[in-house]
């Protein structure tokens, strides 16, 4: 028998690697099976959150069995089970098996997606289109970029429109910096937009208040004629408008922005034009819905998020690129001890976006549309959005249950109502606490959002097991937790 006391462990656990391998697998489906069966209120007991915190490094190395026991006891007891079906919180999707099993291939192979010649950045390539073909982003010379999420693809999107803005004007933002005296750029979007838009203009150093929140209509829809005008009287003030940004699915009511007509007008002053469906982007696969797609094909970027309706493993953003050299313009920078791509490889992200060495996450989004298809994208968006049309229908036809915002995508925005009250202060706390009993019951996952300043129950569904069933189980619980609440 050999001695391996002397191999260093990362060699001998690469010598039991398929043993490990199935002792974590097996724990992995024994936490499957009691998240899908167990209480969905997995929150963190005080005791367990000290020992967390506390934890002494090691002076010596640690055998892999008590490794995978401290995972087992500790760290896989206590998720946000957002992987339920019964999760409606946020906008979160299921558990992709071949996903997840794709993602440790990639973290197996260890070989970012930055660039060089390996496999995954040519599969890069197919992946960026089949994600341009699942959003109606049409784009032959067009790129795709796989960020952490929504928010750093939107950061990418705009800072590209910053840099040829600027380029534009005669100028070079990335020689120059922005302290010129210059006027001050402007940014374009509705009320409804994801958060991450102020943080962009934030960390662009074009402060919150280069932001122009343009008026929306009752469905939350961006209103055209505004947004021409905004343009028009900054334009007037000597201002530069920079890029306006559409929602196409906005994360708070599902709201889709008038797309097309939006096109127009950034065609008609020369602005970027960004969409961000970072979670209703591929709403275009319902048919119900295709239509208010249309300007999607014009867009000069547009985010897409992989890691919710596709299901694929956190983290997983995507930024589709119609004119890839302009990202590279904005990004660029090969310094001696790097390479570039040539003509005979595929684009390299690295040189199309801020970070270098990164995360291959071609490989999980390959796999969850590989093992769905395009018609099981389809059949999935398809029964979200009629769940939530069904859930939709049940409020506005309920006594005891108001709708706070047209039904949008798989977003439902609604309240229970007592039966005389109209108090909407007492309304909010009601619902408000409707949610925590929700929660701390463990049968559903429900927080709160507010809608135009009320407080509103907020459904979002996802999930590829999700049935009928489950809604009507969500408004019996939602009565059953207010009958508890409200009663004498």
């Amino acid at each position: 028998m050999s001695d391996t006391g002397n191999l260093h462990p990362f060699t001998q656990d690469r010598d039991r690697f398929a043993e490990l391998g199935q002792g974590m697998l097996a724990e992995l489906e024994t936490f499957l099976t009691d998240i899908k069966t167990g209480t969905m209120n997995r929150r963190v007991p005080n005791d367990v959150r000290r020992q967390l915190m506390d934890l002494e490094m090691p002076a010596n190395g640690q055998a892999p069995e008590d490794m995978l026991a401290f995972l087992r006891d500790t760290i896989f007891p206590w998720p946000i089970t957002i992987s339920q079906p019964r999760s409606y919180a946020w906008i979160c999707a299921g558990f992709a098996p071949l996903g997840a099993l794709a993602d440790l291939a990639a973290s197996t192979m260890n070989t970012g997606l930055d660039g060089y010649d390996h496999a995954s950045v040519f599969l890069n390539v197919s992946v960026g289109r089949w994600l341009m073909e699942l959003t109606g982003f049409s784009a032959a010379d067009g790129f795709c970029v796989l960020f952490s999420g929504g928010s750093a693809a939107n950061l990418n999107a705009l800072t590209a429109a910053r840099h040829k803005a600027a380029k534009d004007d005669g100028w070079d933002v990335r020689t120059e910096g922005l302290q010129g005296g210059r006027p001050q750029f402007r940014i374009y979007t509705s009320a409804e937009a994801h958060s991450s838009i102020q943080k962009c203009a934030e960390q662009l150093g074009l402060g919150s208040q280069s932001m122009r929140l343009v008026e929306a209509d009752e469905n939350f829809r961006l209103i055209p004629g505004a947004l021409k005008a905004a343009i028009v009287r900054d334009l007037e003030a000597g201002d530069r408008p920079m890029c306006v940004v559409a929602g196409a699915g906005t994360t708070n009511v599902g709201a889709i922005d008038p797309l097309n007509d939006m096109a127009d007008i950034c065609a008609e002053f020369g602005l970027w034009y960004h969409i961000d469906g970072a979670y209703g982007g591929f709403g275009y696969m319902d048919p119900g819905y295709r239509d208010q797609y249309l300007g999607v094909e014009r867009a000069d970027t547009m985010t897409v998020d992989p890691h919710k309706w596709l299901q694929a493993p956190v983290d997983c953003g995507a930024l589709l690129m119609r004119h890839p050299e302009r990202h590279a313009e904005a990004f660029g920078l090969k310094p001696d001890y790097l390479m570039g791509s040539d003509e005979d490889s595929a684009p390299w992200p690295y040189e199309h976006m801020f970070q270098l060495t990164y995360g291959n996450r071609a490989l999980k989004t390959w796999a969850v549309i590989a093992r769905m298809g395009r018609e099981g994208v389809r059949d999935l968006v398809v029964n979200c959005n009629r769940l939530t049309a069904l859930l939709g229908r049940i409020v506005e036809e309920a006594p005891d249950l108001e709708l706070l915002s047209p039904v949008s995508l798989s977003v439902v925005n609604f309240r229970y109502v007592p039966e005389g009250e109209t108090d909407n202060a007492v309304l909010d706390r009601l619902n408000d606490a409707i949610s925590d009993a929700i929660g701390e019951g463990g049968e559903a996952h429900m927080p709160t959002t507010k809608v135009r300043g009320r407080v509103a129950l907020r459904v979002c569904i996802l999930h590829y097991e999700n049935t009928e069933d489950d809604i009507h189980h969500l408004v019996d619980l939602v009565r059953r937790c207010a009958a508890e609440l409200t009663a004498d």
